[in-house]
């Protein structure tokens, strides 16, 4: 049987939410049925290049998207025209996505995916001109969440694909928590956990002055930031300047991110706008106990979520995280039993097989 040809486009192929999305189904999906590719501009990070290597999958590098624009969609257009793909499976946050499929249209590529991961863009204006001529670019039309889909393709003229991965990996580990609060010489601390590209949408800044409202009142509280991004250095300075600069660890990128959730104590997203943020299902699956921005779409919330708003003071996010009750190891445990049924939903053995057949359905 003939291999259908997918590939995946993505701006940059580094640790974010997208690039995991991509990854964890790339290595779930039958190899005997589909070859793969992925296609992006630089960083492409070097965990997912091994794990390409180890699953068979190829990776077209193009030049950075933002830097070099044209000769990004030149070399885009050329491997399209060379590679026959049958399915074009382009994944963004906005309307921008129509020059791709315009360009995988142009290559002849008859099967092309909008799979829309945000519920917000950086230029609502340009997405608001571009979105009657994106909707003539595609074919098929995906979501993470409700809420992204009636965003960027309007009510009901989409599909939900949930961003599915191995939920057992974020079972809480107690050995994980030891070795890595000892590391970090946070053993007896209070650990305030943040993990996401380190951007505009992620609210950093936000965070660390939250955080610096409640470590005024608390001398036990630490601050672990893990991710990296655009912003990176901008935080890093503000960080840096910050009257409590010693209790905020800027961690960077974690090849593990399992053990991260464990190490924490507590975790906060105040995001501007997000999808369906894949951090906050792995930290809930943790056993985390969560304070999060009332922008974030509240399919993701298995119950037990506390929302707050990032038009409030800084203090309030400090006063509501001051409150939180850290569980234990045991009740962490217990919490992901419980919730085993929300938990499924994103189980990758289960989406992947979604996946699979929107594929097969396409090139009957």
């Amino acid at each position: 049987m003939k291999k259908i040809k997918v590939v995946f486009v993505t701006t940059h192929f580094d640790i974010t939410g997208i690039g995991s999305v991509i990854m964890n189904y790339c290595k779930a999906l039958n190899k005997e049925q589909f070859d793969l590719t992925v296609m992006a501009g630089s960083p492409i990070s070097e965990v997912y290049r091994k794990e390409c290597s180890q699953y068979g999958i190829r990776i077209i590098e193009l030049p950075p998207k933002h830097e070099q624009p044209l000769k990004h969609f030149s070399k885009m257009y050329k491997e399209l025209k060379k590679n026959q793909f049958d399915i074009f499976h382009d994944h963004g946050n906005s309307d921008k996505m129509s020059v791709e499929l315009t360009l995988a249209k142009l290559a002849g590529i008859k099967h092309r995916i909008a799979h829309c991961h945000n519920t917000l863009c950086s230029n609502p204006k340009l997405h608001k001109m571009m979105n009657p001529y994106f909707k003539k670019t595609y074919t098929c039309a995906l979501a993470c969440g409700e809420l992204a889909g009636n965003w960027i393709f309007g009510e009901n003229h989409f599909e939900v694909l949930p961003n599915g991965f191995d939920t057992k990996k974020f079972v809480f580990s107690a050995s994980d928590r030891e070795k890595l609060r000892k590391s970090l010489h946070v053993e007896n601390k209070k650990v305030i956990g943040h993990m996401g590209r380190v951007n505009y949408q992620k609210n950093q800044k936000y965070l660390i002055e939250a955080f610096s409202a409640l470590a005024d009142t608390d001398e036990n509280v630490v601050l672990l930031m893990v991710g990296k991004g655009p912003d990176f250095e901008e935080i890093k300075d503000v960080v840096n300047k910050n009257r409590h600069h010693d209790r905020i660890i800027l961690y960077g990128e974690s090849a593990n991110p399992a053990s991260m959730y464990s190490c924490m104590d507590i975790f906060v997203l105040p995001s501007r706008y997000e999808g369906l943020p894949v951090v906050l299902l792995e930290a809930q699956m943790s056993g985390l106990p969560c304070v999060v921005s009332d922008a974030i779409t509240r399919e993701v919330d298995f119950g037990d979520l506390r929302w707050a708003s990032i038009h409030e003071s800084p203090s309030v996010w400090a006063n509501m995280i001051r409150d939180v009750r850290v569980l234990s190891d045991n009740e962490r445990i217990q919490y992901f039993e419980d919730k085993k049924e929300q938990i499924d939903m994103y189980n990758i053995d289960q989406t992947v097989n979604i996946l699979a057949n929107i594929y097969l359905d396409m090139m009957k």
